[in-house]
Formats: structure tokens, sequence, C-alpha cells
């Protein structure tokens, strides 16, 4: 388990107040095709498309403070804007396969960032990704707790549980899971920002019983 970014010393106070609370037929002659020829007849079922990664589901389930109901959907809004480019970045957007991943921590502080750039095979793709041909996520979902002071979101803590199929062509397809918090702050434009992860990761080959 990574501990926590040392990105702002504020992490704990936040984490600690937060947590309070988607044939063609073929049209032949009148006359019936010959035994033979229906037998060696080509198929022309076509390769059903490959799964879509699910929804990324992001629920407020906790406050410190007062939060109006009103202003949830707004803020669940918005923090999922923030966690969906981290996820992207990190996974699921981009050609593979590749090796680089920096452009994942753009929705993180400086500071953060930097860590997190060291933390890469981590957060990221990163290992497996020279070998990778597609990414889907068969879990997204973020329990928000929320530190509202003054009726106004100032800071989020994010339970995350992400769930990654990395497939890779001739080699086995692996699954990966990405858990733990995702810390959040307000920043200069209104939207959010990490500043601070406590995450673990499992990496094993996919199971499809």
């Amino acid at each position: 388990m990574r501990p926590l970014s040392r990105a702002l010393p504020a992490a704990a106070l936040v984490a600690a107040a937060a947590l309070v609370g988607g044939c063609t037929d073929h049209s032949g002659p009148a006359a019936r095709p010959s035994a033979a020829a229906s037998s060696t007849a080509p198929s022309t079922a076509s390769t059903p498309p490959a799964p879509e990664s699910v929804p990324f589901k992001v629920v407020v389930t906790r406050v410190s403070g007062k939060l109006p109901d009103r202003s949830r959907p707004a803020l669940e809004a918005n923090v999922r804007k923030a966690l969906s480019a981290y996820v992207d970045g990190a996974f699921l957007a981009g050609d593979y396969p590749r090796t680089d991943f920096r452009a994942a921590f753009g929705v993180f502080t400086p500071g953060a960032a930097r860590d997190a750039r060291r933390d890469q095979d981590l957060l990221t793709n990163r290992r497996l990704g020279p070998s990778t041909e597609s990414v889907r996520a068969t879990r997204r979902t973020a329990y928000l707790s929320v530190l509202a002071p003054y009726k106004v979101a100032a800071g989020v803590t994010a339970k995350v549980d992400l769930v990654f199929v990395v497939e890779r062509g001739d080699r086995t397809a692996q699954r990966v899971r990405l858990a733990g918090r995702l810390l959040l702050t307000r920043d200069k434009s209104n939207g959010w920002s990490v500043f601070g992860y406590d995450l673990h990761r499992s990496q094993t080959p996919r199971s499809d019983s």
C-alpha cells in the first residue's frame, strides 16, 4: 500500500474529517441451392463488438458538516469528471501498446503529480502497456466522503474500487484491481484536483469462470 502523497500537509486533515461522518442475408435466385453448395457456403456472421467499460458510479455517501441535497448531483458530476480524467489517462484512453502514462496526472496537484510519476507502476497500466491491445473497466465506483463546513464542499475523500480487464493478444489477459482512497481539493477553476492517494493494487490472470 502506498502511503498518502505528501503533496499537501492538509491531506490527513481532509481525510480524517471527511471520513467522520453500452448476416446479412443474401437474396439468391428463386431456384433452391444444392445441398453441396449449402454445406460449403461460408458463414456471414460478424464478430460481436468488444464489451464497453461500465459507467463510472460516483455517489456522495457521507458529509461532515452540512451540504444541501440540491448541491450533491453537481458535486458528484464534477468529482466524476476529475476521477475519469485520471482513470482514462492511466488505463482506458490512448493508443496501445505504449509505455508513457505521464499525462494521466493532469488533474493532480503539482506535488501529488511528482509523487504519482514515481508511482506509475502502481497508479497506471505502465507494467502491461507494452503488451496491451485494449483495456476496459468492469467496475468503476467512487463513494464520496465530503467535508462541507460552510454548506459548500471544501474537500472530498473518494473511496474508489476500479477493476480493469487488460487484453494482451496471444498473451494471458490480466485482471487489474486498484482500490483505496483518492483525496481531492478544489482548484483555481473551482473544479477538483487530486492532492493525495492511498491505493493498493492487485493483478491476476483473468478468469472467465
